[in-house]
């Protein structure tokens, strides 16, 4: 009887064992999913586009970054959280920075060139 019970307590921690080692295996990068903050997103892209329509960015061409960006989040973190933060904050931003004067040249360079990063984002 007192075999049995040694094979049991020995059954109950290998499994146990094996459950902590697999507890602790990061997930498979292929499936990890990449964290969102949709408002840090919204204002970060906010703050770009609304900088580069400042500098004289075509607004046809931010409009399909702000679609792309949109359809992203969308599919990142779905409709509620898309509509209630990402879309508020990036409008905010916008919104301040085409309020602000003029940027310098050189804040207009930078403001373009992410602008251009923005639109090659996937």
């Amino acid at each position: 009887m007192r075999s049995a019970v040694c094979r049991v307590c020995a059954f109950t921690l290998a499994v146990l064992a094996a459950f902590a080692a697999w507890a602790q295996t990061p997930p498979d990068a292929g499936h990890a999913r990449p964290l969102v903050i949709p408002q840090a997103e919204g204002e970060r892209e906010g703050k770009t586009l609304g900088r580069a329509l400042a500098c004289g960015a075509e607004r046809e061409r931010v409009e399909r970054v702000l679609r792309a960006g949109r359809a992203r989040m969308l599919a990142a973190v779905g409709r509620a959280l898309t509509e209630e933060r990402y879309v508020l904050s990036l409008d905010d931003a916008m919104r301040l920075e085409t309020s602000l004067p003029a940027p310098s040249p050189a804040s207009c360079e930078k403001a373009l060139a992410a602008l251009e990063r923005l639109e090659k984002t996937p």
